[in-house]
């Protein structure tokens, strides 16, 4: 490919963006020796994660949780894929525990940890009745570990 007198500039630029690239990248490093020694020792071993006492939880309870009540849905909206986004925050980190928010005794899906906090998804098929239900945090794959305090949750 020939360079016309009026694309000069362009491999100019090209040429000096490509020096200054090359000059500020870091050198290579030279690879280091392993003596005979090092080679020889055996491979560390990784340290156990921490495994959390659930009595660390107990008295666990609700400080906050939003929102607090939502619509009901006719029963021809059930049937569809919208779901209420809720979170409950905890009077202590959670972090590292199989926590879960449950409303009237089932699990919620899209469950997420962050802290003290726990979210869940309410799908459209439980929010067909009005009345207000139990919203808490539960320990454990079934929940059976722990459960904190409950609060209310209304459907209107």
């Amino acid at each position: 490919m020939s360079i016309t007198r009026t694309k000069h500039w362009m491999y100019g630029a090209t040429v000096a963006g490509a020096l200054a690239l090359a000059a500020c990248s870091p050198s290579p490093q030279p690879a280091a020796e392993e003596s005979k020694d090092e080679a020889l020792a055996p491979a560390p071993v990784a340290a156990e994660p921490e495994v959390k006492s659930i009595d660390a939880l107990a008295g666990l309870a609700v400080v906050q949780y939003g929102p607090t009540t939502t619509k009901a849905l006719a029963a021809s909206e059930a049937q569809s894929d919208s779901r209420v986004d809720v979170w409950v925050k905890a009077d202590r980190d959670l972090e590292g525990y199989d926590a879960a928010v449950w409303l009237d005794g089932k699990r919620l899906d899209n469950r997420a940890i962050s802290g003290s906090t726990v979210t869940g998804s309410i799908p459209a098929s439980m929010l067909t009745k009005a009345g207000t239900q139990a919203l808490e945090i539960r320990i454990g794959e079934d929940g059976t570990a722990l459960s904190s305090t409950k609060v209310d949750f209304t459907i209107e």
